[in-house]
């Protein structure tokens, strides 16, 4: 029975290897399964893609991490964009947890953590509607500004939404599982399409080339982005005002302890080595001394949906 069980399961892990190995998410960026299962931010652009690739099938073509040059060697990096029939649709995956505020006209938006015993912790991260919005401009600059475009931040299913003020009828920000309704509404309201095969082939193969960036070209937005941090100002709120579209990236909270089930809250070290260094550790402390790196976050239940069909 156990040998039975044992060969159900590599049977079932080799099925999703190979279904994903063969998705466009896959055939463009060359991420391994590996890579994806502890890269969170790859792994939210891989789930909201997940959520949209039956739209292949009636002719969209999908393209990620397009880095479009925005100035004399800077560029900016737009996470999803799906090329459609009824326009372009640019997306940011924000694979976030916790509680989300923000207006559309606030330079930082909020997302506020438990930390347990009825505690929170709030962290700012630099408004994604405008971070996207920087993503079409310099995507205009290279399509000209003919083709409609529309604006879609996606956070996770862990969010929750809390108070967001949007006007802009162009501009959606939703848990990632509303994504396909969004799309579907978005596109009944176009009554023509805008875009034919050929059309969308040509942006395809125009865009292509910004996805297979060398080395260089990569390391080169990194320390752009490692500048802009470097003057951003942190404020007595212990917020950080971010300059541009640099964005803190976080990792993301796991509700319970492995060891024991208590609630995994926000700490930062006061002593040793590591002292001002922010971790996860159990509430149940001391008697429980688990503790988790924020960089190692990513849950159980989106590990499971890595190349899931």
């Amino acid at each position: 029975m156990y040998y039975i069980l044992l060969a159900l399961i590599v049977i079932v892990v080799v099925g999703q290897y190979r279904r994903y190995i063969k998705s466009t998410y896959y055939l463009v960026t060359k991420t391994s399964p590996i890579q994806l299962y502890f890269d969170i931010g790859r792994l939210g652009e891989y789930l909201t893609y997940r959520c949209l690739r039956s739209a292949e099938k009636s002719g969209a073509k999908f393209l990620f991490n397009i880095y479009i040059p925005k100035g004399e060697n800077e560029t900016t990096e737009i996470d999803v964009l799906m090329i459609h029939a009824k326009g372009l649709f640019v997306f940011e995956s924000k694979n976030y947890s916790g509680w989300i505020f923000g207006s559309e006209s606030q330079k930082n938006w909020y997302q506020t953590l438990p930390k347990g015993r009825g505690r929170s912790h709030k962290e700012s991260f630099y408004n994604p509607i405008m971070q996207n919005r920087g993503h079409m401009k310099h995507l205009k600059g290279l399509l000209g500004e003919t083709v409609p475009m529309y604006s879609i931040i996606t956070f996770s299913e862990r969010c929750t939404l809390k108070k967001l003020e949007i006007k802009s009828k162009d501009v959606y920000v939703i848990n990632r599982n509303q994504v396909y309704d969004t799309v579907v509404s978005i596109c009944d309201k176009v009554a023509d399409s805008v875009l034919d095969e050929t059309q969308i082939a040509e942006i395809y193969n125009m865009l292509y080339p910004y996805t297979q960036v060398d080395t260089v070209r990569k390391e080169q937005h990194v320390k752009n982005i490692e500048s802009i941090k470097e003057k951003a100002t942190v404020q007595g709120s212990g917020d950080i005002t971010a300059s541009g579209e640099f964005e803190v990236e976080k990792r993301q909270l796991q509700t319970n302890c492995p060891r024991c089930g208590g609630d995994l809250v926000l700490r930062h070290a006061k002593k040793g080595d590591n002292v001002g260094k922010s971790f996860y550790g159990c509430s149940n402390y001391p008697k429980c001394r688990f503790m988790r790196d924020l960089a190692e976050k990513i849950t159980e239940d989106e590990k499971s949906q890595i190349c899931h069909d």
